[in-house]
């Protein structure tokens, strides 16, 4: 279709998206960025946040936990960390894991890996923020 691009989405695991898109919203380490057709060719990374796709079928929200956008004049590629849909986020999972998360950061034991817990604290508060939009 004119003024889309080409959109591929995937993770360590799987292609979570392959299609066409008008704009991209994504949660770079800089703040949110929004790719459309016809943009400068760059690289940049991802934080934890909402990641939006519209095309001609409307729109899907994604939360992200981190990643890369690779971004060309004839495609747009996102390797993520992790991706999920918004519609399919188990809110009571979210909050649990939250809650381990928590339950890590504050243990005070010497072999909790604080980066790790971090990163599961903030994915987990990301799925929980996507839900309540």
């Amino acid at each position: 279709m004119a003024g889309e691009f080409p959109l591929v989405i995937v993770t360590p695991s799987s292609m979570a998206f392959e299609g066409e898109a008008r704009s991209v919203l994504a949660p770079g380490t800089d703040g949110y960025f929004e790719v459309l057709i016809g943009h400068v060719p760059m690289l940049t990374s991802l934080r934890p946040g909402l990641l939006t796709i519209r095309n001609d079928e409307g729109r899907k929200v994604y939360t992200v936990s981190g990643g890369f956008v690779e971004v060309l004049r004839a495609q747009v590629t996102v390797l993520a960390e992790t991706i999920e849909e918004v519609g399919a986020i188990d809110v009571e999972r979210a909050k649990q894991a939250e809650e381990r998360a928590r339950q890590r950061l504050g243990s005070g034991e010497e072999d909790v890996d604080v980066g790790r817990a971090r990163a599961s604290l903030d994915r987990a508060l990301n799925r929980i923020k996507a839900t309540q939009q």
